[in-house]
């Protein structure tokens, strides 16, 4: 009876946090596209104003989008990352990793725990970006590095271009991982964090040119503003309904 009673229970609590989840997701539209607007205008600034001052950092993109696009997409690479992120993401929150495997089209990770942050990690944890800016900055603990700052650049530049076009590309593929928390709960998360990580990403390695600072403040400004007009314009809304009745 008791067993009965476990798996009538658990379903039902399963849909409706799928339920839950996808109105929070609705609801963080807005947060969204206030944070792309936000981020793309200072991005666009930011290249308008640098000149060519970090043509390495646009040089490194271009290179790989066309070594994508004419020679072939390095899957074996990717697929490594994909699963050393979500082994990063466990080990980070508690989890053991008890099996790793990455071959050239698939691979797996076997965790005894699981969480939102480890399921979509890959997805917004540009893992050899990250790896190439935590060695640059270890580095300069020890060695004066900036004389290989536009080699840095170009590097980076590359692993950017390689876990965007990447991971754009196996989104269009069916994804097991986004299947665990829902489909549309799992882009709109990966895409707001998307934004705040690559927003850290780029105060970083544009120390003089990106303000961290200011794109957050401005986040967080350009966010409630969206949301008051949304409050404000619902409210208009119902009182013009109230008033033809």
């Amino acid at each position: 009876m008791a067993n009965l009673y476990f798996s009538f229970v658990i379903p039902n609590f399963s849909v409706k946090m799928k339920f839950i989840r996808n109105i929070f997701a609705f609801l963080l539209i807005p947060t969204i596209g206030s944070m792309g607007h936000t981020f793309f205008k200072n991005l666009f600034l930011f290249v308008i104003n640098s000149g060519n001052e970090f043509i390495s950092f646009w040089l490194g993109i271009l290179i790989y989008i066309v070594f994508q696009v004419v020679l072939y997409k390095p899957m074996r690479l990717y697929v490594f990352g994909h699963e050393l992120s979500h082994a990063i993401a466990g080990i980070l929150s508690g989890a053991k990793v008890k099996k790793f495997n990455a071959g050239k089209d698939s691979g797996n990770v076997v965790l005894n725990k699981d969480n939102l942050c480890i399921t979509l990690a890959p997805y917004f944890f540009p893992i050899y970006t990250i790896i190439i800016v935590v060695v640059y900055f270890l580095c300069g603990c020890f060695f004066y590095v900036k004389p290989f700052y536009n080699y840095f650049l170009f590097f980076v530049g590359i692993s950017i271009a390689f876990h965007i076009a990447l991971t754009v590309y196996v989104l269009g593929i069916e994804q097991s991982d986004l299947k665990v928390y829902g489909t549309f709960f799992s882009y709109v998360i990966i895409l707001f964090i998307n934004f705040i990580v690559f927003a850290v990403i780029l105060s970083l390695v544009f120390l003089n040119g990106i303000s961290i600072k200011s794109i957050f403040v401005e986040y967080f400004k350009n966010i409630i503003a969206i949301y008051k007009f949304i409050y404000y314009g619902v409210i208009d809304i119902w009182v013009s309904f109230q008033k033809t009745k």
